[in-house]
């Protein structure tokens, strides 16, 4: 089970390496031989990020470290801080470290759906709970993995992780995959994991990243108005403007995507789907309302797993914001309503987020 922030561990569990090997032990007993390459892999992955690290406040004072290293380092210092300040996260020792993991990406996330239907292939563990993702610390094996689902006649995706959440096992380290990010990219990836340690719900990962996503959002406007250069702040805030519309029309055929697959003539109505999408963000994007990453995006072979990964972490974020302005934007208020809503049987917290959602 994770931990809420400063929740007290017994010393033994406060060591990484002796963590690890209980960690280990626990998913050997619970997922038995077939999984053990898979928990192998995953514990060596991660004790080399714990292993590797060195303390924040280290690097910044030693002259040893390269100045944009160091710049940057305080930069995220100082995120973090008004992060925990704001989500009263005190004794959270989250992003105090830095590792670099020597590869430009920490972990490579597979992601699976039947090719007719908009639900996620899930994979279950001990901590997490069920995910509607798979992660790898080496590509090859998340491709291999990859490969195997095709085979099963499923539509998939690979891609690339700058950082994800121990959810309080350890202290995340801030990692070279995302250190040198732009600064709204840099402040979202330390927000967005930090509000994972505040509230995660075991088997609802869209609940999990609409939350983090939520949070993520609110603390990035607080920042910029706060700390971001005047100059920059109405061209970022233009382009989060245009990609909420984008992820809104993205999820709108995702709607109509999972009502054509109910109907005979799904085989022709796909693709057919799919092509109109493009040609729509296409034509908005000729009118300047694309952004970078839906460029990206759209710039590939796009299939199920896409509008699955888009919809994990945007479908119920509108939900989200509604309970925050509720909340006045107060977050221990608002922390407070959303674990109300994470005590609840899944039915139950799937029917009171929907009730949330805006007309």
């Amino acid at each position: 089970m994770p931990h809420q922030a400063g929740y007290p561990q017994p010393a033994a569990m406060r060591h990484p390496t002796v963590r690890l090997a209980a960690i280990l032990a626990i998913l050997f007993l619970l997922g038995g031989c077939s999984q053990l390459g898979y928990y192998l892999q995953a514990t060596k992955g991660q004790y080399r990020i714990i292993a590797d690290r060195e303390p924040v406040a280290d690097l910044v004072a030693s002259p040893d470290t390269p100045e944009p290293l160091r710049n940057r380092l305080a930069l995220a210092e100082r995120m973090r801080q008004f992060a925990v300040d704001r989500m009263e996260l005190r004794g959270n020792r989250g992003f105090t470290y830095y590792t670099d993991v020597g590869r430009p990406y920490v972990v490579w996330n597979v992601v699976a759906a039947p090719a007719y239907a908009l639900t996620p292939r899930t994979w279950c563990f001990p901590v997490a709970g069920c995910v509607a993702y798979k992660g790898y610390f080496e590509e090859s094996a998340a491709m291999a993995e990859a490969e195997g689902l095709k085979r099963e006649g499923l539509d998939v995706i690979v891609y690339g992780v700058s950082a994800y959440s121990t959810l309080g096992w350890f202290a995340d380290p801030l990692l070279n995959t995302f250190i040198h990010y732009p600064e709204p990219g840099l402040a979202a990836v330390i927000f967005h994991e930090l509000a994972h340690q505040v509230i995660y719900v075991k088997d609802d990962s869209a609940f999990n990243e609409a939350f983090a996503t939520t949070v993520e959002l609110a603390l990035l406007a607080q920042w910029l108005n706060l700390h971001g250069d005047p100059a920059e702040v109405p061209a970022l805030l233009d382009r989060q403007r245009r990609e909420e519309k984008i992820t809104s029309m993205v999820l709108a055929y995702r709607d109509r995507l999972a009502e054509a697959y109910l109907g005979p003539d799904r085989e022709t109505r796909k693709p057919a789907l799919f092509a109109e999408m493009k040609r729509e963000y296409d034509e908005r994007a000729t009118r300047g309302e694309g952004t970078p990453f839906y460029d990206w995006w759209f710039g590939r072979p796009l299939n199920n797993a896409d509008l699955l990964s888009i919809s994990t972490y945007h479908r119920l974020v509108p939900a989200f914001q509604a309970l925050l302005e509720r909340t006045g934007g107060d977050f221990p208020a608002f922390f407070d309503e959303v674990r109300l809503l994470a005590e609840l049987p899944a039915a139950e917290r799937d029917a009171a987020v929907s009730r949330l959602m805006p007309d």
